[in-house]
């Protein structure tokens, strides 16, 4: 037979098995749950400051996300209003000087149409004296020499004096 099936040494058993249970109870609940306990909560505790110190950074991060955002839209509206400026003066300067260009140009224009007219008028001059004169030659060839060349320009002339 066995002997944890023997009757007469159930008391026996019970005993020890309620003083051992009792010491490994005591033994857990005053010594080992305590410190299990404190690790537990020394580890909780750090996890919460790594969680703070997280969350402080994250918001530090967020923070200085908001600012950059903030510098950046104010950079971009600030390019924008030194664009438009920019744009402006130099739509001022091209426009200035598209003025100015005309001016130039208009001038040049009138001082050649001056001038060629100059040179028409001279041209013409000079083709009236060489038709008179040649006009002269030719009736001084035909044989007519009591026209003179007074009378030639004369005739040449006779709108002008008449008008």
């Amino acid at each position: 037979m066995l002997p944890q099936l023997d009757l007469s040494t159930y008391v026996t058993q019970i005993f020890w098995m309620l003083l051992c249970f009792s010491l490994l109870w005591i033994l857990m609940s005053v010594f080992i749950t305590p410190k299990i306990a404190d690790v537990m909560e020394q580890r909780k505790r750090k996890i919460n400051e790594y969680i703070q110190k997280a969350d402080k950074l994250n918001n530090q991060a967020k923070e200085a996300i908001d600012k950059y955002n903030e510098m950046l839209l104010s950079a971009e509206k600030e390019a924008e209003r030194e664009i438009e400026t920019k744009r402006a003066e130099l739509k001022s300067y091209l426009h200035d000087a598209e003025n100015n260009m005309s001016a130039q140009l208009n001038k040049k224009i009138a001082d050649n149409e001056f001038n060629l007219a100059k040179e028409k008028r001279n041209t013409l001059m000079q083709i009236e004296n060489i038709a008179e004169d040649l006009a002269f030659e030719i009736v001084q060839k035909l044989g007519f020499s009591s026209i003179s060349r007074q009378n030639i320009y004369d005739v040449a002339h006779k709108d002008r004096i008449n008008g």
